[in-house]
This record gives structure tokens, sequence and C-alpha cells, in this order.
């Protein structure tokens, strides 16, 4: 268990995972945006780190490109260049969560399988040179 579970402070509902990939804020009715990092993310929600971060507004979407979601937020907190945002989920959020959940544990299963199947390949790539993998 991390620290930060044991934290009695820690109000998060959900495991973080530290991230460090881009995101884009919308905000005016999408007429306004703003680039900014995702440092760490969750099911429920993600600290976003960037300047001018800390102006934005309480509601407003951020779209992760690398993960092809777009999330509608609230803030939670801001500290410096950082703000920390609450996922909200639709009627049927807790539905969403959990096909969230089942589609990341479909793809590790797949990425799982594919790095079976190149150990493989190496092994077998090695046996043809003499070598052993017993060592391994």
């Amino acid at each position: 268990m991390s620290l930060e579970q044991d934290d009695p402070k820690n109000r998060r509902g959900a495991e973080r995972h530290r991230t460090l990939i881009t995101g884009r804020v919308y905000f005016r009715s999408g007429q306004s945006s703003l680039d900014c990092q995702v440092r760490n993310i969750s099911l429920t929600g993600a600290c976003l780190r960037g300047h001018g971060v800390m102006d934005l507004p309480d509601h407003f979407r951020l779209e992760i490109p690398a993960r092809d979601r777009i999330y509608e937020c609230e803030a939670r907190w801001r500290l410096h260049d950082m703000i920390g945002v609450q996922f909200k989920l639709p009627e049927k959020g807790a539905e969403r969560a959990q096909a969230t959940m089942a589609e990341r544990v479909a793809m590790l299963e797949y990425e799982n399988r594919l790095l079976r199947q190149r150990i493989k390949e190496l092994s077998e790539r090695l046996a043809e040179f003499g070598a052993s993998t017993e060592s391994f």
C-alpha cells in the first residue's frame, strides 16, 4: 500500500496513476482552450499542471488525445500551477467507470499476450545461436 493510500487526508475514491501526457482544456462553451500536462489520473479525476490552469473556471472539459477521451470536469483544488479535478460522470457513471476499467483490463491482457509472444520469439532466436534462456 502506498503512503498516499495510508494518508487519512487522502479523500480520493480511486487509485491514481502518474502520467506525463498532454491534455487540452476547453472552457467558455469551447471558445477558449488551454494546453496542460496531466500529472496523474484515476477513474474519478486528475491533476493538471500548466501555465494558466489556476485561472480556469470551476467547470470545463478536458481532452486527453493520447487516451482518446474527453471528460467533463469540476475543479476540486488549486495550488500554484496545478489544479485537481473530479470527472463528472453521466447518470450511469458507475457503469461507465466499470466499462473504462474493463477496457483497461482488456488492453493490458492484450499487451501481455503480445509480450509473451515476443519473449517466445526472442527465446527461439537465442536457441538458434545455442544460448539458453534458463538463466533468465
